[in-house]
């Protein structure tokens, strides 16, 4: 990973953060390994909303670890298994015809060209290691208290919005952005807040 990008992200020690817990552990050679671990034996309900983050460092870093992404979903285990995908997935051409020339190349298509694919190709690429961890709601909030202003509002009935807001921001996520605010979802009204609230206490 690049000095330069590892400069704009926060640097963690994972030992040290007693909220989250880890799910899979895993290399550039050993994802299909996780793959098959995370299908075999991993055992989290789909009961509630949960929230996640992924962790990678380069092999020159120790003991610390640079947060790559943060996200929530009622299925962690699909969501995880689908992104982990996503890391493999490599581009080829695919070539078509047309509806009177089905047996003809006549234009070329690029496979896995889409969003989350390039992105997780693009953390493979900057990282040796990786771990993949739940972070724990109840305890997240406990350590990390609601500012006054945002208690007036409804973050309460978006807990899961707000850790991962509050995490990205605080560990400066590097390929992490707040979802669109489509079936009530309230990180960017949340990130919004958490900015303000930073430039209220420098004044």
């Amino acid at each position: 990973m690049d000095e330069s990008i590892k400069k704009t992200c926060k640097k963690l020690n994972l030992s040290e953060l007693n909220y989250i817990k880890c799910i899979c552990r895993f290399t550039k050679d050993t994802i299909n390994s996780a793959k098959k671990d995370i299908k075999d034996n991993l055992d989290i309900g789909n009961d509630k909303k949960r929230v996640w983050a992924l962790f990678g460092k380069d092999g020159k870093d120790g003991k610390y670890w640079y947060c790559l992404e943060v996200g929530s979903s009622n299925n962690i285990q699909t969501e995880i298994l689908s992104n982990l995908q996503s890391m493999q997935q490599e581009p080829k051409a695919v070539w078509k015809g047309a509806y009177f020339h089905k047996d003809k190349k006549l234009f070329a298509f690029q496979t896995y060209m889409d969003r989350a694919s390039c992105k997780y190709r693009g953390m493979l690429q900057l990282c040796e290691e990786f771990c993949w961890c739940e972070i724990d709601i109840d305890s997240y909030v406990g350590a990390n208290q609601l500012p006054e202003d945002m208690e007036s509002n409804d973050i309460n009935d978006h807990l899961e919005n707000y850790v991962e807001a509050k995490f990205a921001y605080d560990t400066k996520a590097l390929f992490w952005n707040p979802s669109p605010a489509t079936n009530g979802n309230k990180e960017k009204a949340i990130l919004q807040e958490l900015e303000k609230q930073k430039e209220y206490n420098k004044g």
